[in-house]
């Protein structure tokens, strides 16, 4: 049998362009609906507890300022036509697009073609649409739900190649969108171990702490008249609502069911960088456990890509490992 012609550099060129405006185009749409059919907080959201004015935000809100202040800074200054709503959903679509692009890239590099990838970055659709459309238990919606799940998703690309350049920067603004980078220092430690230096491994894990409590810190000092506490206990809601079996539905229906799967195919995951990954997530649900409502499937958001590359490597058939772990570098 004769050997598949290589696809020509213009028909690939065009292709891959095709490609990447279905899915800006998808991301556009995700975006428009998360917002329009998760009417809590419209009209207001972006103004008060969405904070693009984060001086009307209560705490922890009004320390999420990523998003809001760079809004807020262009339509003061650079398109005073425009409004604060629609700068952001020009945004938010290119948050969206931005999960989609790490996601298809990690699934490249994990699941051990560039055909998996691809598949695995049409699938976060779904699953975003489930935790920010569909889950209706507390359908808000937050200036900076989508830019946590792009910083987080990027957050793990820059890990995995030890591109420390950029790592730390977007480690650092993403702490400025949500407190839930913390958890990207898991993943460092945990994919780390054991394949870099002790001592130079607890010097990134110090280095990552100390600037995440030097932002956080800096953020408390900044808002510190706000109403509300930076940290509120939520571990009684998240108890009865686990006692409670009609809750059980919104939990099923998280990642669109796929945890359920995780925990069986687990071993089944040839790429040890991702396998290590997946360690973040008991520890990620633990501390929403006491500092988030669970049944808010938004919440989850930053796992999702996760969750995804997880389940699909250990479904499909396995690769051989070197050909999974080529681009995992120990640096």
């Amino acid at each position: 049998m004769s050997a598949v012609a290589p696809e020509p550099e213009a028909a690939a060129r065009a292709r891959e362009w095709g490609v990447l405006s279905l899915a800006l185009a998808l991301s556009a749409a995700l975006s428009w609906a998360r917002i329009e059919f998760n009417e809590i907080y419209r009209p207001g959201a972006l103004e008060n507890v969405a904070g693009i004015d984060p001086r009307g935000a209560a705490e922890p809100f009004a320390h999420r300022v990523l998003v809001p202040r760079t809004i807020r800074f262009i339509v003061e200054n650079l398109a005073p036509f425009a409004t604060p709503l629609a700068v952001f959903r020009v945004f938010d679509a290119l948050f969206v697009f931005a999960a989609f692009l790490a996601t298809r890239r990690l699934g490249r590099e994990t699941l051990g073609s560039r055909e998996r990838g691809d598949g695995a970055g049409w699938r976060l659709f779904p699953l975003l649409g489930v935790h920010y459309v569909l889950s209706r238990e507390y359908p808000f919606w937050y200036a900076w739900d989508m830019a946590s799940v792009a910083v987080f998703a990027w957050g793990l690309v820059f890990l995995r190649r030890g591109a420390w350049a950029a790592y730390y920067p977007l480690f650092v603004l993403g702490t400025f969108n949500r407190e839930t980078t913390c958890f990207l220092t898991f993943a460092f430690l945990f994919t780390r171990f054991g394949s870099m230096p002790r001592t130079k491994l607890a010097l990134h894990c110090a280095a990552q702490l100390l600037l995440w409590l030097a932002v956080k810190w800096w953020l408390r000092e900044l808002f510190r008249r706000q109403p509300g506490d930076v940290y509120q206990s939520v571990w009684r809601e998240n108890a009865e609502s686990l006692a409670d079996p009609a809750m059980w539905r919104w939990y099923l229906m998280a990642f669109g069911g796929l945890w359920l799967v995780l925990p069986f195919v687990w071993h089944r995951i040839a790429d040890r960088w991702l396998r290590a990954v997946v360690c973040i997530v008991p520890f990620f649900a633990l501390g929403m456990f006491f500092a988030g409502v669970w049944s808010e499937l938004r919440i989850w958001g930053e796992l999702v890509p996760v969750v995804l590359l997880a389940v699909l490597a250990g479904l499909l058939p396995r690769e051989p490992p070197a050909a999974t772990n080529a681009a995992f570098r120990t640096q």
